[in-house]
């Protein structure tokens, strides 16, 4: 089958070999929801972790720099498909402190990492109609293969798009990776799926969907600065969900955004104790906000 780009297309992605992977502050918000099992085979516990990756100064190794890429964000757990009460290691939501996912560089028109003894291949965006993508820290697979390319622009920048076949993720994307996130696997792993929720250059969120839904995801755990510093429970709920202040909050705004940006509840705390009703919504993943502070919350059906 012949694939043709139109001449509107040629110029963008004949500039995008130019593009700066790693510049401009970029962001990788990704989600993950991975079965870790169950107390003595009765239930399943389900780990919903939530984080971006961010960049932090460089390092450099044999001569070679890289860049230090980060890991920030927070991770809940629900307790499923067993009797109640969940064991305690199914309980919970943890906010963890920013640490090293791993080290990055460009070379060209791919990004490479330090795996702790090679400079190994993470990504590889020199590709062409029925090219089959090469085995990477990312890609076990021999036999996903690229079906059609177009560009998309992120900030000033044009980027390769790459439609893929048998790959459980649809696009690799120039400088970004594939729609599971950068060190992600492209295949679905075992009990464990992967989504890339945003990414962004400089705290404002182009792609997938830009806007203010994907600038928002970006900014949960934004370069490990948003710890909270209040407490909400029970989360997952299917009432209410109850938010507690330090007591200078009093009066804070406290709204609950769906994944779209929508307010789908707004309030200002009265008191340390604010009830947040939630009865009424469909379940999902939600985004309370309180103040200027941000927590993913789950409504249970």
């Amino acid at each position: 089958m012949r694939h043709l780009l139109s001449l509107a297309l040629l110029l963008p992605i004949a500039l995008s070999a130019q593009n700066d992977y790693l510049g401009n502050d970029p962001i990788w918000n990704v989600t993950s929801l991975c079965n870790t099992g169950g107390g003595g085979g009765t239930g399943n516990c389900i780990a919903d972790d939530t984080y971006n990756y961010y960049v932090a100064g460089d390092s450099v190794i044999n001569g070679t720099t890289y860049v230090k890429v980060m890991r920030a964000g927070s991770i809940s757990y629900q307790w499923q498909g067993g009797p109640p009460p969940p064991p305690p290691i199914c309980t919970g939501t943890t906010v963890y402190t920013p640490y090293l996912m791993g080290l990055a560089r460009q070379d060209g028109r791919t990004l490479r990492h330090w795996d702790g003894s090679t400079d190994a291949l993470l990504h590889d965006f020199d590709l062409a109609v029925g090219d089959t993508l090469p085995l990477s820290f990312t890609n076990w697979n021999s036999d996903i293969t690229v079906t059609a390319i177009d560009s998309i622009l992120v900030g000033t920048e044009w980027r390769h798009r790459f439609a893929l076949a048998n790959s459980w993720s649809p696009y690799l994307v120039e400088g970004i990776g594939s729609m599971h996130g950068l060190f992600e696997p492209i295949s679905n792993f075992f009990d464990c799926g992967y989504t890339l929720e945003c990414f962004g250059l400089d705290t404002v969120g182009y792609f997938p969907t830009p806007g203010p839904s994907c600038a928002l995801a970006m900014r949960l755990g934004e370069h490990g600065s948003d710890v909270q510093s209040f407490t909400v429970f029970p989360n997952p709920s299917s009432d209410e969900l109850v938010v507690v202040l330090p007591g200078e909050w009093t009066k804070t705004p406290v709204q609950l955004h769906d994944l779209q940006g929508r307010t789908v509840v707004a309030t200002n705390s009265s008191s340390t104790r604010t009830r947040v009703d939630v009865s009424q919504l469909p379940g999902g993943i939600y985004v309370l906000h309180v103040g200027e502070l941000r927590q993913r919350v789950v409504v249970a059906r």
